[in-house]
């Protein structure tokens, strides 16, 4: 055992004697079955392995003996050695509808992963996949987090590295995510399998853009983390300059995705690449081939872990005749870096602490050349007016969610969660249906905007060529230099090096050629539209051809057919998302409106030469938030018995 991990042994327990004894343990009957794929691979039964597994349990033996039983027969019957040899075919599809990606390293060298709530659209999701095969899929991304992420930036930072730093970018999150069945039914689900089958592989959470409907998922996400798993969460609203300032602390710019604050673009211009692609040190072709031909169990040890480093620093000493040198030392480790990261800040700083969670004052302190500058007193009096206007609705938006669960509650018992949940893929191939028309109809129109614009161009140009060609003629068609302006105006760059003098030919050739571009242009965004609108209009038919087969296999169904016992359930679910992404919307208004006028603020005050005022009151939503905010009292019914005549009828 090394580093912290002696720091987790309970006062008056050995250690050492309780992972001898776990090892003699899993080397029997408490570890895998004998001829399973899993009893024939050493990490499994390894140090590392085993002293996780003990942490999560405070050293128990026995409780950790039967996590770890279970565990090996878990990965036999979800059959893992087989999952990890699964291409999933379907990965591009999941990753467009639930975006998520393991993209580069931290400061201390923990592999990042980073996941977008507020982007995943559930029911297109479950018609390219299952939810069987969707919990697959994550299943096999944490195993390979053990075996191939972790040891490989082990390998290069030459420490055992075995946590990742996590980013859940919560933006957009809508409410038909947060309340959607299946959805529901998946996170129990993960949340469940990381905390029995991958214990102490999270070094942190950070939560950014969180908005208030939020609440609901943490109302049944909550119950199921033990309580240092939620210490090591920070959350934050929609302050990018916080929450950047935070994520910036823990990771370095070129690691982080332009998309958070970072610099890292990994294709052209397209932010959001960092999304799709494979950056970090599992994907370098010498690391992967070094854990090809060393034992996991082995490099997981101080000692492995430095084995690379070592390995080249030896071959580059041989090179150069000169002795190898021993591997440097870390400046910091993991467990230091979460000592002083996100959220340990002091509580009289911007870190969530008490301030975060309090109700919202109204008053907003004046400076005192407020008093004598009647400008600044304004401005100051615009920011309190906004924070009053955020609280109360804020406020009523939280009465909303509260509302939402308790009748969630009542209609789940009244009508059986299992019928609810049966007649989501229904309701599912209805919400695709009408988004498909929706975004035809926009690309549609995109698509005719591009072809009108497009004919504008041609007969610009028509008319510019008809003038050229008068002008070189000694016709009288040509048009006035004022009217060549308006039809072709050129660029501040277009004339760069160009003498043109009294060039009347150049000019005019100049202008005919940027006429010309625009075409091109045009033309090239017309086919690129035209066929986008190809692609919306096969998902048309396809969305219309699933919706009618749904409403085909239930037109004969009684009136105890799922279907329609739900249809009470989401007609209301309807209805709540109508009113919570209204208030949604106003809040980000106001939250715009409050940061703008914030600034006017801090400019009138430096414009006087005054240092900003000690930290004014803010809504919850741009400071560093407390867990506690997001708690909604039954968020989690319990579990019913009732059979839905879909399943009595099986």
């Amino acid at each position: 055992m090394w580093g912290a991990n002696l720091q987790t042994i309970p006062p008056g327990v050995d250690g050492q004697a309780m992972l001898e004894e776990i090892r003699r343990r899993v080397a029997g009957k408490d570890g895998p079955a004998m001829g399973t794929p899993e009893a024939s691979i050493p990490y499994l039964r390894s140090e590392h392995m085993l002293v996780r597994f003990l942490i999560a349990r405070q050293w128990d033996v026995e409780k950790a003996a039967d996590m770890l039983r279970e565990h090996y027969r878990w990965m036999n019957r979800v059959n893992m050695e087989a999952l990890l040899c699964d291409p999933f075919p379907e990965e591009q599809h999941i990753k467009r509808f639930y975006p998520q990606a393991y993209h580069g390293v931290d400061k201390v060298g923990r592999p990042i992963y980073i996941e977008r709530p507020g982007c995943i659209d559930m029911p297109r999701l479950l018609q390219c996949t299952t939810p069987e095969r969707l919990l697959q899929y994550i299943y096999a991304g944490s195993e390979l987090q053990i075996r191939l992420r972790l040891p490989a930036c082990s390998l290069v930072r030459g420490q055992v590295i075995d946590k990742s730093l996590n980013i859940m970018d919560l933006n957009g999150l809508p409410f038909s995510v947060v309340t959607h069945t299946t959805a529901r039914k998946v996170v129990k689900d993960v949340v469940k399998v990381l905390q029995d089958h991958y214990p102490e592989c999270s070094g942190k959470l950070i939560i950014i853009n969180a908005p208030r409907v939020f609440s609901i998922a943490w109302s049944f996400v909550r119950p199921m983390l033990d309580e240092k798993t939620v210490a090591k969460i920070s959350i934050y609203g929609t302050d990018e300059a916080k929450w950047q300032r935070a994520l910036l602390e823990l990771i370095d710019a070129d690691q982080l995705p332009a998309l958070f604050g970072g610099r890292c673009i990994c294709e052209g211009t397209d932010k959001v690449s960092c999304m799709r692609s494979v950056k970090g040190p599992w994907a370098i072709p010498e690391i992967k081939e070094f854990l090809d031909t060393q034992p996991l169990d082995y490099i997981m040890t101080p000692d492995g872990a430095k084995t690379f480093l070592a390995k080249n620093q030896a071959a580059s000493a041989d090179s150069e005749g000169l002795q190898p040198a021993e591997a440097p030392e870390l400046l910091e480790t993991p467990e230091q870096a979460e000592a002083h990261g996100p959220g340990s800040a002091p509580e009289d700083e911007e870190s969530g602490g008490d301030d975060a969670c309090r109700p919202m004052d109204s008053g907003l302190q004046r400076s005192r050349s407020a008093m004598l500058l009647p400008e600044l007193g304004d401005a100051e009096h615009r920011v309190a007016e906004l924070v009053d206007m955020y609280g109360k609705l804020e406020e009523v938006h939280m009465r909303t969610l509260t509302t939402w669960v308790d009748e969630y509650n009542r209609i789940t018992q009244d009508i059986g969660r299992p019928v609810i949940e049966r007649a989501q893929s229904y309701y599912d191939s209805k919400t695709v249906w009408q988004q498909a028309i929706q975004e035809y109809a926009k690309q549609q129109e995109l698509v005719d905007a591009i072809i009108d614009q497009l004919n504008v161009a041609i007969r610009n140009l028509s008319k510019g060529e008809l003038a050229f060609e008068s002008f070189m003629t000694g016709g009288d068609a040509d048009l006035l230099e004022e009217e060549w302006v308006e039809l072709a105006p050129l660029e501040d760059g277009d004339l760069d090096g160009i003498n043109l003098g009294s060039d009347g030919r150049l000019l005019r050739t100049l202008r005919l050629s940027s006429l010309t571009d625009q075409v091109t242009a045009l033309q090239h965004q017309r086919d690129t539209t035209t066929a986008e609108l190809r692609f919306r209009n096969q998902e048309l038919e396809d969305a219309r051809t699933r919706s009618d087969m749904a409403d085909a296999q239930h037109s004969s169904c009684t009136w105890n057919c799922s279907v329609k016992r739900a249809a009470p359930f989401y007609e209301k679910r309807r209805m709540h998302e109508a009113t919570v992404d209204s208030q949604l919307s106003e809040l980000s208004n106001l939250e715009n409106q409050l940061q703008q006028a914030r600034q006017r603020v801090a400019s009138l005050r430096a414009e006087r030469g005054e240092a900003l005022a000690a930290k004014a009151q803010t809504p919850r939503q741009m400071d560093e938030m407390s867990l506690m905010s997001f708690q909604i009292e039954g968020g989690e019914p319990g579990q019913d018995e009732f059979l839905s005549c879909d399943e009595l009828s099986d």
